[in-house]
């Protein structure tokens, strides 16, 4: 607590890709940043992730573009169908001249391990980014031109600028906003990754990312790692006060699926069904700073999986964010000002957007026949122009 002011570090509270990429972003610029995070290592829960192609020139405004396309497999399609008739309700290619015309970078899915390692190692060489483990952060204040981060085990860590990427259960959210919670969905999901040559082969067949949609739930699988794997996630509505281990919960499932097609059982059947995650996600808000501290990726705006694209929301922040504490040196309150001018109408389209989404998903009867003929009427020409403002980044290269 004693550093001059020059040297107090840039805190970054939450080691996920929004926290580890703002650290590296910041870093890059020779500022001293300082990273807590509260687990005992900085490490992710070990799925995939899909990035769209608005992610890639963030990625290589970050140095880091080449090792995650040698780790990225590249899908053909994101294809839907109908689980219980196997009708394809679209098919969107990601390859091809039409694609890559209007997008010129790929849409990839890459194991969240290897981008969060691919993050780590580039934060791990630069002497000016301290990675703290197992320090779990309870709030902070303020004291002149600092910010003070206040620890669970009594510690005070002084910096120069507070960044909370400490994700949908954000407790600098709720100092913020003391009455903002998350919003439960009533829907869990449960994510597993099978070797290709253990899949069923109907699994095996598909290239793409392939989700198949129902009433009350959803599975969808793609590749990864040159396709030697297959990360799987089933999305159920399942009722939130029982265990997965219970047999109303397993009763839930299979009633949920039971007339589904076979390929929807063979995901299933391999789907790991004894940890679950609920789904949720936050009311878009404004007011994400606070003086030296501003909120950042799920805990400015945490989104349903339905654009998937949280995690390219959160690298897009970190990016601008880092273009903006560089054109306001000395004054982060300026720059969170400005960064949340400039984030928060995407964000909050990303958010309203993936949840208006997630009825039309999970729909049956009449509704389910409607929105099968209006998506099996569209083109991919149509979804692509649907897309275009999403996909087309917000990060310039240089």
């Amino acid at each position: 607590m004693s550093l001059p002011k020059q040297e107090l570090p840039v805190i970054i509270v939450g080691g996920g890709l929004g926290g580890l990429s703002t650290a590296l972003a910041l870093g890059q610029q020779g500022r001293p940043v300082r990273l807590l995070e509260q687990s005992d290592e900085i490490a992710p829960i070990g799925y995939g992730v899909q990035i769209g192609p608005n992610v890639m020139p963030v990625l290589a405004r970050l140095g880091v573009e080449d090792a995650v396309r040698k780790s990225a497999y590249y899908p053909d399609s994101l294809h839907l169908l109908d689980a219980g008739s196997g009708e394809t309700l679209f098919q969107i290619p990601l390859k091809g001249q039409a694609f890559e015309q209007r997008f010129p970078t790929p849409y990839i899915s890459i194991h969240r391990v290897d981008l969060h390692e691919i993050l780590l190692t580039a934060c791990r060489r630069l002497a000016n980014i301290d990675l703290n483990q197992a320090t779990t952060v309870t709030g902070f204040s303020e004291e002149g031109d600092t910010v003070l981060v206040h620890a669970a085990d009594g510690r005070v860590i002084t910096g120069a600028a507070l960044v909370a990427a400490d994700g949908l259960r954000s407790r600098l959210r709720t100092q913020l906003h003391p009455s903002d919670t998350w919003r439960e969905t009533g829907y869990s999901a449960h994510r597993t990754i099978v070797a290709r040559d253990k899949a069923p082969q109907r699994m095996r067949n598909r290239r793409g990312v392939t989700m198949l949609t129902g009433d009350g739930f959803h599975v969808i699988y793609y590749p990864l790692r040159g396709g030697s794997e297959i990360n799987i996630v089933g999305v159920f509505q399942v009722p939130t006060a029982a265990e997965p281990a219970d047999k109303a919960y397993q009763d839930r499932i299979a009633h949920l699926i039971e007339r589904a097609v076979p390929e929807v059982h063979d995901v299933v059947g391999v789907l790991n069904l004894s940890r679950r995650w609920p789904i949720a996600d936050r009311e878009p808000v404004r007011g994400w700073h606070r003086g030296r501290m501003t909120l950042l990726g799920d805990s400015a705006h945490a989104t349903l999986q339905s654009l998937a694209q949280g995690a390219g929301m959160a690298l897009e922040d970190a990016v601008t964010l880092g273009d903006l504490m560089a054109a306001h040196p000395g004054e982060p309150a300026a720059a969170f000002a400005e960064f949340e001018r400039k984030r928060f109408l995407r964000t909050a389209r990303v958010v309203l957007e993936s949840r208006a989404l997630w009825p039309v998903y999970h729909c049956a009867g009449i509704e389910a026949e409607v929105r099968n003929k209006q998506m099996q009427d569209r083109k991919a020409e149509d979804y692509y122009r649907c897309l275009e403002w999403l996909w087309t980044s917000a990060i310039e290269r240089r």
